[in-house]
C-alpha cells in the first residue's frame, strides 16, 4: 500500500492577487556621484604647481650679521608665518572655487517598470483518457496528465506579469481558480489535479471554452485575453458546441490556442496501441476562428515547444520610466572658497609690518 499523500495547506486568494498585472512595480533606485562640468578639475594641478613654486620662492638667500642674528627670528617669524598661511588660504580657496565650478552632484535615478499584462485562462482536460501513459519524462513513462502538469506549471512560472486562471473539464466544467497574480497558488492547484476531480465522463470542450471566456469577459481592464485549451480528445459532451463557443469568444476579443496532447494513433511508450479520439480539424478551426494557433504535442519536446511558441506570440508590454533627482554640492565649496579668500586677505592686512 502507498503511504497517504501529505495534506497540503489550502491557500486563499486575496483581493490584491485578483487585481490587474502590476502597473507600477516597486521602483529601482541607483545613486552615484558626478561632476557636471569636470573640465574645471584640470585647474587643480596648476594650483598645486603654484603652491610648490610659492614655497620655493620663499626660500631666498640672505647674509647673516652676527650682531643682529639673535633678533632676526623675532623680526621675521610673524611676517613669514602670516604670509605662508595666507598663501595656503589663497591656494585652497582657488581649489575650492575650481571644484565648485565643476559642480559636484549626487544623482538618484528611480526606475519605474510599467507593465500591461495578459489575462490567460487555461482550460485543462481532466477526462479519464488523460491517464494514457504515452509521454516520457527523464526516460520514465508518464501519463498525459502528469506531462501537462509539468509543462503548464513551467509556463505559469514564466509569466510573472500576467493574471492566470484555471478551468478544468471532463464531461462537465469546473472553475478551479479565477484570474490571479498568485502564481504559486495556481501551480499548487495544478499540482493537485487528478482524474477523479470531475465525476462526469466525456469531454466538454465547448463548455470549457464558454466557462473560460466568461471569466475573461468579467475583466474589462485588460487589452489582451487568451485561452489555452489542453485536451487529448474530441468533444462529446456539454450544452454548447466548440465552434459556437469559439465564435462567441472571438466576439469578446479572446484568442484561443489549442493543444492536442498524445502520440500518433495512441501509441504508448512501451509500444502498445490504444484508441485515441482526436478531432484536430475542430481544434484547428477553434484556433482559426479566434485568431489563435493549433499545436500538436506528441511528446514532451513538442509539448514544451507549443507553450514556448505561445509565450513568444503573447508578450506582456513592459515600459521603464526613469525619474532623476540631482542634488548640487557646489555651494558648499563656493562658501569654503569665499571664507578661505577672506581669511587670506585678513592675514595680509593684519600681518605685522617688517622692521626696516
Amino acid at each position: 500500500m502507498r503511504p497517504p499523500a501529505p495534506r497540503r495547506r489550502k491557500r486563499t486568494l486575496s483581493s490584491k492577487n485578483l487585481l490587474h498585472a502590476p502597473t507600477n512595480a516597486d521602483p529601482t533606485m541607483m545613486e552615484h556621484f558626478q561632476f557636471a562640468q569636470p573640465e574645471w578639475l584640470y585647474v587643480l594641478p596648476f594650483i598645486l604647481c603654484l603652491l610648490i613654486l610659492r614655497r620655493r620662492r620663499g626660500a631666498e638667500g640672505s647674509i647673516t650679521y652676527p650682531t643682529v642674528r639673535f633678533i632676526a627670528p623675532l623680526a621675521r617669524t610673524p611676517h613669514s608665518l602670516a604670509g605662508k598661511i595666507g598663501a595656503v588660504c589663497f591656494v585652497l580657496a582657488a581649489a575650492a572655487i575650481a571644484i565648485a565650478l565643476a559642480r559636484p552632484q549626487k544623482v538618484e535615478d528611480k526606475s519605474f517598470r510599467t507593465v500591461n499584462g495578459i489575462d490567460i485562462m487555461i482550460a485543462f482536460d481532466l477526462s479519464y483518457s488523460m491517464d494514457t501513459p504515452d509521454m516520457v519524462l527523464n526516460r520514465m513513462p508518464i501519463n498525459r496528465l502528469v506531462a501537462a502538469k509539468h509543462v503548464i506549471t513551467q509556463f505559469v512560472d514564466s509569466r510573472p506579469d500576467d493574471r492566470i486562471g484555471i478551468v478544468g473539464f471532463a464531461g462537465k466544467t469546473k472553475s478551479f481558480c479565477p484570474l490571479t497574480l498568485d502564481h504559486a497558488l495556481v501551480n499548487e492547484i495544478i499540482h493537485n489535479f487528478h482524474l477523479r476531480m470531475i465525476q462526469a465522463d466525456g469531454t466538454a470542450i465547448g463548455s470549457a471554452i464558454a466557462a473560460a471566456a466568461t471569466r475573461l469577459d468579467d475583466r474589462k481592464d485588460t487589452k489582451s485575453k487568451i485561452i489555452i485549451l489542453v485536451t487529448d480528445g474530441a468533444s462529446n459532451s456539454g450544452q454548447i458546441s466548440p465552434l459556437v463557443a469559439a465564435e462567441n469568444a472571438a466576439k469578446l476579443g479572446i484568442k484561443i490556442y489549442t493543444i492536442a496532447v498524445g502520440t500518433e494513433n495512441g501509441t504508448l511508450a512501451n509500444g502498445m496501441v490504444v484508441q485515441s479520439e482526436f478531432d484536430e480539424p475542430t481544434l484547428r478551426k477553434i484556433a482559426q476562428i479566434t485568431g489563435g494557433e493549433h499545436f500538436r504535442a506528441q511528446n514532451m519536446a513538442s509539448f514544451n515547444k507549443a507553450f514556448t511558441s505561445i509565450g513568444k506570440l503573447e508578450k506582456s508590454e513592459a515600459k521603464v520610466h526613469t525619474v532623476r533627482h540631482i542634488e548640487e554640492y557646489f555651494m558648499y565649496f563656493l562658501i569654503a572658497g569665499g571664507a578661505l579668500t577672506l581669511l587670506g586677505l585678513s592675514l595680509q592686512v593684519l600681518k605685522p609690518t617688517p622692521a626696516p
